[in-house]
């Protein structure tokens, strides 16, 4: 079972950074429509709005499938008896991470190239440092 502890803390930390890089996306979403706001482009940028909180409800849900593999998986709680079903149940939720990835980072390439054709360069720059630090 010390392998799925072991797998279990990797995936709440990816699940951390994907979260964090999608507040980034949210915050420059914000500082565009408070600084650089045209509404001609504003059916686009609800679509993004829209889709960051949809993550949102994707990265809540898959925690709280982490705090519930989590209490199957603490000694006081483990039924060993159930550790197949544990097995399978975090391969979900690992597969779920994956797709949920997959989709931040299409997102967010997305958003990029639309910041970038939209909008003035110091906002593009900004949002590059951010990712910079997010990665570290």
């Amino acid at each position: 079972m010390e392998d799925l502890r072991n797998a279990l803390d990797r995936c709440k930390k990816q699940l951390a950074v994907l979260e964090n890089r999608n507040i980034n996306l949210k915050t420059q979403l914000a500082n565009i429509l408070q600084f650089h706001f045209d509404r001609s482009l504003l059916e686009k940028l609800e679509y993004f709005h829209t889709a960051f909180l949809q993550m949102d409800t994707r990265f809540e849900a898959l925690r709280n499938e982490v705090a519930l593999q989590q209490a199957w998986l603490t000694p006081h709680e483990s039924d060993f008896s159930n550790e197949e079903h544990i097995r399978r149940h975090q391969q979900h939720m690992l597969e779920k991470l994956e797709n949920m990835e997959r989709d931040a980072r299409r997102l967010g390439l997305g958003f990029d190239e639309y910041v970038t054709e939209h909008f003035p360069v110091n906002l593009v720059v900004q949002a590059q440092e951010i990712r910079k630090r997010d990665i570290r």
